[in-house]
Order: C-alpha cells, then structure tokens, then sequence
C-alpha cells in the first residue's frame, strides 16, 4: 500500500485558464460516469431517496461539484425513483462554477453556486444530504476531519462521502490510460496524484469518528472507491 501523498494538484492553482479547468472537468465527468463515481454515490443517496413519500423533495448540497455531473445524476436518479431531487452545487473555483451553469442550464433543479468548502454560507440542517464526490483527498486529516465537522452540522441526514480507494493498480491504471488517450496535461498530472492522495478505508471511517460521527460506514465500490455514510445527529436539545 502506498503511503498517502500530500503533493498539490494543478487542478487546485490559482491562475488556471477557464479553457484548461473545463477540460480537465470533461476528463473528470469521464471517470465520474466509467469508473464508479455517479454510481457510487447514487447506491448510497438511493436508501434516503426511497425513504421520503413518493412525490416528495431531498434536498442536497454537493460540495466540490466540478462541472455538475454528479449534482445532474442525482436529479435524473430522483427522477426515476418518482421524486424529487433538488441541488446546491458549490464549488470554490470560479471557473468550474460557471461551465457548471452553462452545463446545466438555468432553471433547472441544480443551483450553482461559488463557495469555499470552509466558510459555506448556509445556516444549520440545511440539507437532507451533503454529498462530497473526489473532493475529500485534497485535504490532510485535519482540514478533512473540518470539513466534515461542518457537513455533519449542515445535515438532517447525512454526509456522504465518494472517494479514491489509495492502491498501486488504480494508481496504474490511470497514469497509462491518462496519457495513452491523451487527456488534457491537467488530468494526466492530478489523476494518478488523486489517487496516491486517497484513503484507506480505516483512514476514512477515522476521519468520520474524529468528526464527531459515532456511527459511521465505509463501503468498497467498484473499482477502487470508497464511500462513507455518515448519519447525522440530531442536534442535543
């Protein structure tokens, strides 16, 4: 097992062009769609889904949103479970935030919006989910057992987590097929990176019990992904 890497991705500079951001975005939503990441986090927001009436709303923040696909597939998956999915998608890079709207179009159930994960500007139990896909690994122990103190707070139900399962055959896998289908410069650098930056599922579920989560559950999805449910506490009275 490698050992977790702390090294920055160029996805995360400041001074990146929207032309290159939104072309790593596309390379992104590849690997959202092909390689477990719409699923995963899907499989885990479908037990919530299907415990509302029929008919009835979820609401959603997704922290980290990219270009929108996860936020979009959430929707589509309320749309054929007969309910109602509506999104808050947040993201800190201006760039990202806009092709997200211009992605999804205006007047949709998904709401872009530019926010820092660390000052997100929503009152407590605001959402029935807080959903985080490829977004927790850019952080060290500390700023991601943060982060997911805030999620905790911002929820009614739960947080959950999709992220990179950290082992020598992704890691693999990605440098090879990055660079053999020649994706953009960006992607080729931040993929097989992302991966070394991933957790264990032992570093994950930590994360969650130092956050202040009794109860939380890390599944391994296909094919290397990890996917933490963290349920929400209702607040001391």
């Amino acid at each position: 097992m490698p050992r977790r890497r702390h090294d920055a991705e160029w996805m995360d500079r400041d001074g990146n062009s929207a032309a290159d951001v939104e072309a790593a975005l596309r390379d992104l939503s590849l690997v959202n769609r092909f390689l477990g990441g719409s699923a995963s986090v899907l499989a885990a927001a479908d037990r919530f889904l299907l415990e509302i009436p029929e008919g009835g709303t979820l609401d959603v923040l997704d922290v980290g949103s990219g270009g929108g696909d996860v936020s979009s597939a959430l929707v589509r998956r309320g749309q054929e479970r007969g309910r109602s999915v509506r999104v808050v998608a947040v993201d800190r890079d201006g760039a990202a935030a806009s092709y997200a709207r211009r992605a999804l179009g205006a007047g949709g159930a998904v709401r872009v919006l530019r926010a820092d994960a660390f000052a997100l500007p929503f009152r407590e139990r605001s959402f029935d989910l807080v959903v985080a896909s490829l977004f927790l690994h850019h952080f060290r122990h500390g700023e991601a057992v943060e982060l997911l103190r805030r999620f905790l707070a911002l929820a009614r139900r739960a947080v959950v987590v999709s992220d990179l399962r950290r082992h020598v055959l992704p890691w693999a896998f990605i440098a090879v097929a990055a660079r053999v289908t020649r994706r953009h410069p960006i992607f080729v650098h931040d993929a097989p990176l992302s991966v070394l930056r991933g957790f264990t599922g032992d570093e994950l579920r930590r994360a969650a019990l130092d956050a202040g989560c009794p109860r939380p559950r890390v599944d391994r999805c296909w094919p290397y992904r990890l996917v933490l449910v963290a349920p929400a506490e209702a607040p001391a009275p």
